[in-house]
């Protein structure tokens, strides 16, 4: 199996810190895993998942993704390698009340290939996405989001996440404001997902109790 994700010698630091955030000297995870990363809160889980985006760049060392080095593209290589290959699961969710449910799931496709391919794919999927997770149609056309339950709002978040075909889902804290029946849906709702769609998951959490549902585990904590 090969590797999704290779980190040597990466260490980073804050602009206004004197010790670094993040220092890990050699760590590889493999394609298609779902690991969880746990540490204790200000120990870089949210840092972390930003560097493997692209969002941050390391201070010094290798991020190689897909077998390309990130830390070494131009910042608009970044965002267009960010767009085509990452999904994201955001804490709470964050989907927009004033636009349809179909909206916020296409919202990803704006900034990727959906200027580049017929539109007509990419709504084909949303609806047929949604259909595997339960989602009727007459849901995803209403004309906001506002009144969408807990239930459907994890739905469309994940939906949203896995839209554009991504090699990579990265999640923070999604569980953090659910209950523990939320909380179990939610998460076997992504596992299959992730399963079904055959990409790379790391969530991050201080929740211990999610450990069971993954391949394996990093604890940040280790290479501080």
């Amino acid at each position: 199996m090969s590797n999704a994700i290779e980190i040597n010698n990466l260490l980073f630091k804050w602009d206004n810190k004197k010790d670094f955030t993040l220092k890990i000297k050699n760590l590889v995870i493999e394609n298609k895993k779902k690991i969880i990363i746990f540490g204790k809160s200000g120990s870089g889980k949210s840092t972390f998942l930003n560097l493997i985006s692209g969002i941050l760049s390391p201070t010094s060392g290798n991020l190689t993704i897909k077998n390309i080095k990130v830390n070494n593209l131009l910042q608009n290589k970044k965002d267009e390698f960010r767009a085509n290959n990452v999904g994201v699961v955001f804490q709470q969710f964050n989907i927009l009340d004033y636009i349809s449910p179909l909206q916020n799931i296409l919202l990803p496709c704006f900034f990727t290939k959906f200027k580049k391919e017929n539109k007509e794919y990419f709504y084909n999927r949303a609806f047929d996405l949604a259909k595997k997770l339960d989602i009727k149609k007459n849901i995803l056309l209403q004309n906001n989001s506002k009144d969408l339950s807990v239930g459907q709002k994890q739905r469309i978040a994940i939906l949203r996440a896995i839209i554009n075909k991504p090699y990579l889902i990265l999640a923070d804290e999604p569980t953090s404001a659910l209950d523990n029946k939320n909380k179990k849906n939610f998460m076997n709702l992504l596992m299959n997902v992730c399963e079904d769609e055959k990409v790379t998951l790391l969530l991050a959490s201080h929740d211990t109790s999610l450990k069971k549902y993954f391949d394996s585990f990093i604890n940040l904590e280790n290479f501080n």
